[in-house]
């Protein structure tokens, strides 16, 4: 066994598909089905079920994939530290963020960038669920998600910090000139008699926008759920109706798409906060928390 051999077989198990992971591996796919099947005889067991095609991973494969994800993650860590010596930094990390979140994460990495240059950057939106899913299993570094309670395992595997509040807000088509009887502070029940447009009911932020309408025994008339920001962005814009978003997302969205914005007073999104693994620290992600940690100052 090598750790060539477990980086064919974990992106075979990320991928699912023998021809995509050997092209994520720059080498062909016969290479990387005969690398697997001496992976398999070196440790005694088969890794996977396969016909002409992948299957699934067995559940020595499943075993041996926990093992190799933390083993690769260890070697990028060493390198990273290796790479310090010549002064500077290289390796990956990898930032995963939930898709309402109060911090504005570009401006940190465009400065991480300008510091770091050497250092790859891989940015991925995921629920807040998949996200701790991902930390716990070494597939992403950083967490950017909601300051929500942790089973025990995660408690011991997972550290969470630099907490923000994140308050909601409106967006709506940009007013009339001169109207300002739209411009100020919004409250919940001034929501009713607008069309909605609101994130699906699987994120987060969502189950907070109904708890926060449930205790105040409030109905909405929703016109179109979406996951994704830029079509409920788009959506106001062309005017299908109003969006609940965090005051992070709403700030960006007035400077970009000119849309029109307005706090939201008596509904908040809880806490967002940066989420990281208490062990297997690379230096890629301790130095993103440390310039995070003086942006916050």
């Amino acid at each position: 066994m090598n750790i060539n051999q477990l980086r064919y077989f974990y992106e075979l198990a990320q991928h699912r598909h023998f021809a995509r992971a050997a092209k994520a591996c720059f080498i062909t796919q016969p290479t990387l089905s005969a690398s697997i099947t001496t992976l398999e005889k070196s440790l005694g067991t088969e890794l996977v079920v396969r016909n002409s095609q992948f299957v699934a991973l067995t559940q020595a494969g499943e075993v041996v994939l926990r093992h190799a994800e933390r083993m690769l993650l260890e070697q990028d860590s060493m390198r990273q530290e290796l790479s310090l010596f010549s002064g500077e930094l290289s390796g990956a990390l990898r930032i995963g963020i939930v898709p309402q979140s109060s911090v504005d994460i570009m401006p940190l990495i465009k400065r991480f960038n300008t510091l770091y240059p050497n250092v790859t950057l891989r940015l991925s939106v995921m629920t807040h669920g998949t996200l701790l899913e991902q930390l716990d299993l070494h597939q992403t570094d950083i967490g950017l998600g909601f300051d929500e309670p942790l089973t025990d395992g995660q408690r011991r595997s997972l550290d969470v910090q630099l907490r923000r509040p994140n308050p909601m807000a409106v967006l709506s088509p940009r007013p009339a000139a001169g109207d300002t009887a739209n411009r100020g502070p919004l409250k919940l029940a001034d929501l009713q008699p607008l069309p909605l447009i609101l994130p699906s009911r699987t994120m987060q932020f969502r189950h907070h926008f109904e708890q926060a309408a449930a205790r105040q025994q409030l109905s909405f008339k929703v016109v179109l759920e979406t996951d994704s920001l830029f079509h409920l962005v788009n959506a106001v814009s062309h005017g299908l109706g109003s969006a609940v978003v965090s005051a992070g997302i709403a700030s960006t969205a007035n400077q970009l798409f000119k849309v029109h914005c307005q706090p939201l007073e008596d509904a908040t999104a809880g806490t967002t906060a940066f989420i990281t693994r208490k062990h297997s620290v690379t230096p890629a992600m301790r130095a993103f928390l440390d310039m995070a940690e003086v942006d916050e100052s």
